[in-house]
């Protein structure tokens, strides 16, 4: 019985791969292979303002519930991924003011969300992409309209939105700051 059950897990591990290496992303995603090193932090500083001529981004990943061995989240920016967080982490970018097509993969296959908006210089945009799916989980018809069905797959609920400003800045006070570098 063991054995045929290792089998089972064996052969639903090699599918699962397979199936990874199937999702072809959206165009502001990067390249799906890119992978993370995420570590986080507290924060000692506080929220920095724009630079000159730039507005600044802050990218959140809330707390992920009951997801074991989930992977950490990425984000992409007009097809080149620009960092990644995990549980109840954020960080910052800063961009040229225009329009500005952003994606996130969530923690488990086939979760991602993609979400497009005009960023305007001098100003601060707090864009969260998290987990929609449980009974409690209030969902924005933003998150709903977010969501990628890539390829036709069952989506688990996974959507990205834009905070108020005075929303996100009191999110993050509690949350890590994320560092991250490309495997």
């Amino acid at each position: 019985m063991k054995l045929k059950l290792f089998a089972l897990f064996f052969c639903l591990s090699f599918t699962v791969v397979a199936m990874a290496k199937e999702i072809e992303l959206p165009d502001s995603c990067g390249d799906p292979k890119t992978k993370f090193d995420v570590t986080t932090h507290k924060s000692t500083t506080a929220l920095p303002a724009p630079d000159a001529n730039k507005a600044l981004i802050v990218l959140i990943e809330p707390d992920l519930r009951g997801c074991l061995g989930c992977a950490d989240q990425r984000f992409g920016m007009d097809g080149q991924w620009v960092g990644a967080t995990k549980k109840d982490s954020y960080f910052t970018l800063q961009v040229d003011p225009g329009p500005h097509h952003f994606c996130a993969t969530g923690p488990t296959l086939y979760t991602v969300a993609i979400r497009s908006f005009e960023a305007i210089a001098g100003q601060t945009y707090f864009l969260q992409a998290r987990m929609l799916s449980g009974a409690h989980a209030l969902r924005t018809e933003e998150e709903f309209d977010s969501q990628f069905n890539p390829q036709g797959k069952h989506v688990m609920g996974f959507g990205m939105s834009l905070l108020d400003e005075e929303k996100g800045r009191y999110l993050i006070k509690s949350y890590e700051v994320a560092d991250f570098k490309k495997k």
